[in-house]
C-alpha cells in the first residue's frame, strides 16, 4: 500500500482533497444539538376515572395496569400516581435499541388494551413521547386583549411557522376557550320544581339536527330535513324547560344567567407578566437546526412588526440559539487546538517534517466527519470533544512514522526505499498503540444508565479517528515524506540534530535526565518504592475532592418552581406567582421570562421535566443572568412568603426532584406517612439541607357523598344520575355545544351553579333530582349522607410497591453526596415496623450506576490492552512493566482536580480512562527501543540507558501536543469539560515524567531476576 502511494501520489493527493471536501460539506449538513440525548425511554400511561377517590383509582384503576404492564420484558421503573379522578403510570425501560423500545410500546399498548376496567373509567391514554423536546418556546401577550383575540394571532403564527422546511408541528398552549355559561338559580328551580338533570336534558334533546329521509315523487329524490339546532346564544335562552302549575311555559332564561364568556381556567400561563398564549415548536429530525431556526427566527421577527399596539412576541428558549453557541465554542477549540499543536511540531521537528505530520490533521478530521455521517452520530459538543481530546494520539502516529522515513533517509538509503521501509518497520508499532488506546475506551462503551448514554458517542469517535489515523499514516504520511523530506547523509543529519539541541534549555533539559536517570538505573527498587509511595500519598486527597456525576448547565437561563399548601386553588396559586413576576419584572438581570400555574412547562431541554399537573404548583423559566441565581432566590425567600421556592440551574442529566432522598415502602399508607414523619424530624437537624419535603404532601380537606343504596333504589335513582348531578353542579356538565352561523369552531354550553354559590358548602344541600320513577323532586340531603374529613390526596407505587420519598437539597457550597453521607451516619440506628424498610436514593443513585458500569468493562479494558502488548513484545512480563505505570498516572489527575478545584465527577473519570490509551503509548515506545537495541548485542544496562535518552524526544513531544492541545478546552469547556481536559493534562504530564524513570528502573529489575533465574538453572 505504501509503495502504491508513493508512485502514484498526484492520485493520493486528489483523494485526499475529495475527502477534505467532502468532510466540509458532511459537516455543514450535519445534524447539530446541544448535547447527546440522555433521557430513558419513558412513557406515561393516564386513566381518568371521574369522582373516584386515590384509594379507588389505585385498587380499580392502577393496580390492574401495573400487574399487566409488568408482563413486559426490560422495563427499568415503574412509578405510579393514584390521584382524586386520575390515575398515571410511567414506565422507563433499560438501556434498548431503537427496534427494541419500539417494539416494547406496542407491547405496553396491547397490555393495556387488556385491562378490564370499571364502568366510568375512560380509556387509558399512552404517551410514548415522554422524552420528545421541543425546540423553541415563544409566547404572544398582552393584558389588553382577550384570549380569542391572542388565539387569532398565535393560529396565524402556527400556519405561517409550520410551512417552513425543518419544522415538525407547531402547538399552542395554554388557549381559554369562549363558552355559553348557563348559570342556574337554585332558588327559583325549586319554587318552579324543576331539577338540574331535567335541564341537562332539555338542553340535549332541544339542539338537535337529524335528516328526516328523502321523499319519493314520480322521478326524483327531495331531502327533507329538520330544524332544531342552536345558531346563537337567544336560541339557548328560549330552550322550553318546564311548564308552571299555572301552565305557563318555563323557558331556560327565566331559572338561569345565560352568558358568553372565557371559561374557568385550571391552568395560567404568562409571558414577562401579561396574559399569554405558549407556543412550542418541535424541529424535524435529522436536520442542521441551526440553519432552521435562523430562518424560524427571521420569519418571527417580520411576523412581530404586524402585532398589534400592545401585543408582544418574546422567544423564552431556542435550541438552535444553544446549539449553535456550543458549537462555535467547540469549533473554536478544536480550531485552536489544531494551530497550536501545529505550532509545537514546528518548533520541535523542522518545517519540512511539521508539513509531513500536520498534513495529517485536516484529513484525518475530515475523514472522521464522513465515518461519523455514515455511522450515524451528530454534531454535538461530546463528538467535538472526542476530537479535541485524541488529537495529540492522531498527531503521534503522523511523528512516528515521519520520524521513522526521516532515520532511513538518514542512513543513506535511496528515497523510495528509504520511505517504504520505515513505514514497513513501524506500521505494527502504529497498530498497537492505535489498538491499546481503542481498547482503554471500551469501558465508556459498555457504560449504562445517564452516563452511559451521555458518552456513547465518545468511544465511536476515538476509534473512528485513530483508526482513520492509522491509514493516513501508512498512505498520505509516506506520500508526503516522498515530496518534501530530503536525502541526507548521516553525517549531515547528526549535524543537524545537534543544532536542533544546541539551545541551551534542551541541553539543561538532557543534562538534567540524564542525571535523575542515573541514580534510577543504580537504584532502581528505590525509584519504584519512591512512586508509589508518591501514589498512596496523593491516594489520601481522594475524599476532599468531592463527588458530582454531572455539573449544571451554564448557561443564563434558570428555572423556579412553586410549590403552595395541599389543596391550594389555582387562582390563589396564580397570586403568589404574580408576586414573584413582579419582583423579576423589576430585576435588571432578568431578560424575559415564562410562567405556568396549574400545569408544567413543556419540556425544553432533554434532561429537564415541568411539573405535573397540580393547582397548588407554579414553574418558572427565567433568561437571566446565572450569577444572579442566589440572589434572586434570597429576594423571592424575604418577599413571598407561605410558599416553597425553589431557584434552580438546569441539569445535564436528568434531574431529581429532591437531589437527597430516603425511599419507605410497605403497604399501609397511615404507617408510611408516620415512618416519614420521624425522618423529616431526623433531617431537620441537618444544617446541610434545606427544604425537607415529602411527595405525599399533607392531607387536604374532602367531601364525601356517601349515598345510601336502598334509599335511592326507592325513589328511582342510580349513582350515576346523583354523580353526575353533583359534577354539574360543582364543576359544570359540558350539555352540548353552540355552531355560530359562519363559524367551525364549536362553543361549550355549560350548565353550572354560579360561582359565588360554588363557595358554600350549604349549596349541596340545595341539590335535587328527579325520580325516574315517581316524577318526584328529591333533595340530594335525603338519600346521602354529606361528610367532610381530612384524607392524603395521593398514593405513590414505585415498582408496584406503596412508597413514600422523604428528602431535602443541599445548601449552597454542599454536594449532594456530601450530604447524603451524613442523612446515612444519622439513620445508622433507625429502625421502622416489621414490613417495612427504607433505601437512600436521589443523585448518588445515577453516580453508583455510573461508577459500578465501568468496574466490569474496565477490567475487560485492562486485559484487552494486556494481550495486546503480549502479542506485540511475545513475552509475558515486559507488558506488566507498561502497564505498571497506568497508575502513575492517577497521581496528575488527583493533583490536577485538587489545584483547579474541580470535584471527581463523571467527566473526570473519562480523563482517566482516556490515560490509559496514552500512558501505554509512551511504555511502548520506549520499551520497543530498549528491546531493539538489546538485540543488536548491546548490554542491558546501556540499552535502557541509550534508549530512554533517545525515546524521550518523542515521548516529550507526544505530551507537549496532547497538553497543548487540551489547554483551549481546560479554560473554555466550562465546568463540564474543563476536569476532563486538566485530568489528561496533569495526569499526562505526571505519567510522562514517571515513565521515562519507571520503566527504565523497572526493566532492570525484571532484567537482574531475569539473569538470577538463568544463573541458578545453568548451575
Amino acid at each position: 500500500m505504501t509503495k502504491w502511494c508513493i508512485e502514484h501520489r498526484s492520485i493520493v493527493a486528489v483523494l485526499s482533497l475529495f475527502i477534505i471536501l467532502s468532510g466540509v460539506y458532511v459537516y455543514i449538513e450535519m445534524e447539530r444539538q446541544e448535547n447527546p440525548d440522555v433521557v430513558s425511554p419513558g412513557a406515561t400511561v393516564k386513566t381518568i376515572y371521574p369522582g373516584a377517590t386515590p384509594e379507588d383509582v389505585e385498587r380499580l384503576i392502577v393496580k390492574p395496569l401495573e400487574d399487566k404492564i409488568n408482563e413486559i420484558p426490560n422495563i427499568k421503573l415503574m412509578t405510579s400516581y393514584s390521584l382524586d379522578n386520575v390515575g398515571v403510570i410511567i414506565v422507563r425501560l433499560k438501556d434498548l435499541t431503537d427496534e427494541q423500545i419500539t417494539e416494547t410500546w406496542n407491547k405496553l399498548k396491547d397490555k393495556v388494551d387488556e385491562v378490564q376496567l370499571p364502568d366510568g373509567a375512560y380509556d387509558p391514554e399512552v404517551d410514548t413521547e415522554l422524552v420528545d423536546t421541543y425546540g423553541m418556546l415563544f409566547t404572544i401577550s398582552g393584558d389588553d386583549y382577550k384570549y380569542k383575540d391572542l388565539k387569532v394571532v398565535a393560529d396565524e403564527l402556527q400556519e405561517r411557522i409550520e410551512k417552513i422546511d425543518g419544522v415538525a408541528r407547531v402547538e399552542i398552549d395554554g388557549h381559554i376557550k369562549d363558552e355559553i355559561h348557563i348559570d342556574l338559580d337554585l332558588l327559583r328551580m325549586r319554587n318552579f320544581k324543576i331539577p338540574m338533570n331535567t335541564i341537562g336534558m332539555a338542553l340535549k334533546a332541544r339542539n338537535i339536527n337529524i335528516p328526516g329521509g328523502s321523499l319519493k315523487l314520480q322521478q326524483s329524490n327531495i331531502p327533507i330535513t329538520t330544524t332544531g339546532e342552536y345558531n346563537d346564544i337567544n336560541d339557548i335562552k328560549n330552550t322550553i324547560v318546564g311548564m308552571s302549575e299555572a301552565g305557563n311555559i318555563i323557558y331556560l332564561k327565566d331559572i338561569a344567567n345565560i352568558t358568553e364568556q372565557e371559561g374557568e381556567r385550571d391552568i395560567y400561563v404568562s409571558g414577562n407578566g401579561e396574559k399569554a398564549l405558549l407556543l412550542t415548536l418541535k424541529y424535524s429530525e435529522g436536520e442542521n437546526i441551526v440553519k432552521i431556526g435562523e430562518k424560524i427566527r427571521k420569519s418571527l421577527k417580520e411576523y412581530e412588526k404586524t402585532l398589534p399596539s400592545g401585543m408582544n412576541l418574546n422567544i423564552i428558549t431556542d435550541q438552535s440559539e444553544y446549539v449553535n453557541d456550543a458549537i462555535k465554542d467547540f469549533e473554536g477549540n478544536l480550531i485552536a487546538a489544531i494551530l497550536l499543536v501545529v505550532v509545537v511540531v514546528f518548533l520541535t521537528m523542522g518545517s519540512r517534517s511539521a508539513i509531513v505530520v500536520s498534513s495529517a490533521i485536516p484529513i484525518t478530521v475530515m475523514a472522521t466527519f464522513i465515518f461519523m455521517r455514515f455511522f450515524g452520530i451528530i454534531l454535538h459538543q461530546v463528538s467535538i470533544a472526542s476530537l479535541i481530546v485524541c488529537l495529540g494520539l492522531l498527531v503521534s502516529n503522523a511523528i512516528v512514522a515521519n520520524d521513522n522515513m526521516y532515520l532511513h533517509l538518514s542512513q543513506g538509503k535511496e528515497r523510495k526505499v528509504a520511505i517504504t521501509d520505515g513505514i514497513k518497520e513501524v506500521r505494527i508499532a502504529i497498530l498497537t498503540s492505535t489498538l491499546t488506546t481503542v481498547a482503554s475506551f471500551l469501558p465508556l462503551a459498555m457504560m449504562k444508565g445517564v452516563a452511559g448514554k451521555f458518552v456513547k458517542d465518545l468511544p465511536v469517535m476515538v476509534t473512528i479517528a485513530l483508526m482513520s489515523s492509522y491509514l493516513i499514516s501508512l498512505t498520505v504520511v509516506p506520500a508526503m515524506g516522498y515530496t518534501f523530506l530530503k536525502e541526507k547523509k548521516k553525517e549531515e543529519v547528526s549535524t543537524k540534530k545537534r543544532k536542533i539541541l544546541a539551545n541551551k534549555l534542551g541541553e539543561a533539559f538532557l543534562k538534567f535526565y540524564e542525571l535523575f536517570l542515573d541514580q534510577t538505573l543504580k537504584k532502581p527498587r528505590t525509584t519504584i518504592l519512591i512512586a508509589v509511595g508518591v501514589l498512596a500519598l496523593t491516594s489520601l486527597l481522594i475524599p476532599s475532592l468531592g463527588l458530582q456525576l454531572f455539573p449544571f448547565v451554564e448557561r443564563d437561563q434558570y428555572i423556579i418552581d412553586v410549590t403552595l399548601a395541599e389543596g391550594t386553588t389555582v387562582e390563589k396559586t396564580y397570586e403568589i406567582i404574580q408576586d414573584i413576576e413582579a419582583l423579576l419584572l423589576e430585576d435588571p438581570s432578568v431578560t424575559n421570562f415564562l410562567s405556568k400555574v396549574g400545569d408544567g412547562i413543556p419540556k425544553f431541554y432533554p434532561s429537564f421535566f415541568g411539573n405535573q399537573i397540580a393547582s397548588n404548583k407554579g414553574q418558572f423559566v427565567v433568561n437571566g443572568e446565572i450569577a444572579q441565581i442566589e440572589n434572586i432566590q434570597r429576594k423571592l425567600n424575604e418577599n413571598i412568603p407561605g410558599a416553597r421556592i425553589e431557584v434552580k440551574q438546569l441539569e445535564n442529566a436528568i434531574p431529581v426532584e429532591l437531589p437527597v432522598q430516603v425511599r419507605v415502602t410497605g403497604k399501609d399508607v397511615d404507617v408510611l406517612k408516620d415512618i416519614s414523619n420521624q425522618i423529616k424530624e431526623i433531617l431537620y437537624t441537618i444544617e446541610e439541607g434545606q427544604h425537607v419535603q415529602d411527595d405525599y404532601g399533607s392531607k387536604t380537606l374532602k367531601m364525601t357523598i356517601d349515598v345510601n343504596q336502598d334509599k335511592a333504589s326507592m325513589v328511582g335513582l342510580t349513582n350515576y344520575d346523583i354523580s353526575s348531578t353533583v359534577r354539574m353542579a360543582v364543576n359544570g356538565l359540558e350539555m352540548t355545544k353552540l355552531r355560530p352561523d359562519n363559524s367551525d369552531d364549536d362553543v361549550p354550553v355549560i350548565l353550572r351553579i354560579p360561582s359565588e354559590q360554588r363557595k358554600n358548602v350549604d349549596m349541596l344541600n340545595n341539590i335535587f333530582i328527579t325520580s325516574q320513577i315517581t316524577g318526584k323532586n328529591v333533595p340530594i340531603n335525603q338519600i346521602a349522607e354529606i361528610k367532610s374529613e381530612f384524607n392524603l390526596n395521593r398514593i405513590i407505587r414505585r415498582n408496584r410497591d406503596r412508597t413514600i420519598t422523604v428528602g431535602f437539597h443541599p445548601k449552597s457550597g454542599h454536594s449532594a453526596a456530601e450530604v447524603l453521607k451524613i442523612v446515612e451516619e444519622r439513620m445508622k440506628d433507625f429502625e421502622v415496623p416489621e414490613g417495612y424498610s427504607y433505601e437512600f436514593g436521589g443523585e448518588n443513585e445515577d453516580r453508583v450506576e455510573a461508577f459500578k458500569s465501568l468496574v466490569a468493562p474496565s477490567i475487560l479494558a485492562i486485559v484487552l490492552v494486556y494481550l495486546i502488548l503480549m502479542f506485540q513484545f511475545f513475552d509475558l512480563r515486559q507488558p506488566l512493566i507498561i502497564m505498571g505505570t497506568i497508575p502513575l498516572s492517577f497521581i496528575g489527575v488527583i493533583l490536577g482536580l485538587k489545584i483547579t478545584g474541580f470535584p471527581l465527577g463523571f467527566m473526570a473519570l473519562n480523563g482517566v480512562v482516556s490515560l490509559m490509551g496514552v500512558v501505554v503509548n509512551n511504555g511502548i515506545v520506549l520499551l520497543d527501543y530498549i528491546n531493539i537495541l538489546k538485540r543488536t548485542g548491546m548490554e542491558t544496562l546501556d540499552a535502557v540507558k541509550t534508549a530512554s535518552m533517545a525515546r524521550l524526544r518523542p515521548i516529550t513531544i507526544g505530551m507537549v501536543t496532547t497538553v497543548i492541545g487540551l489547554v483551549p478546552m481546560g479554560i473554555r469547556g466550562g465546568s463540564l469539560w474543563a476536569p476532563l481536559a486538566y485530568t489528561i493534562i496533569f495526569g499526562l504530564m505526571v505519567s510522562s515524567v514517571l515513565t521515562v524513570l519507571v520503566i527504565p528502573a523497572s526493566f532492570i529489575v525484571f532484567e537482574s531476576k531475569k539473569a538470577k533465574r538463568k544463573a541458578i538453572e545453568t548451575q
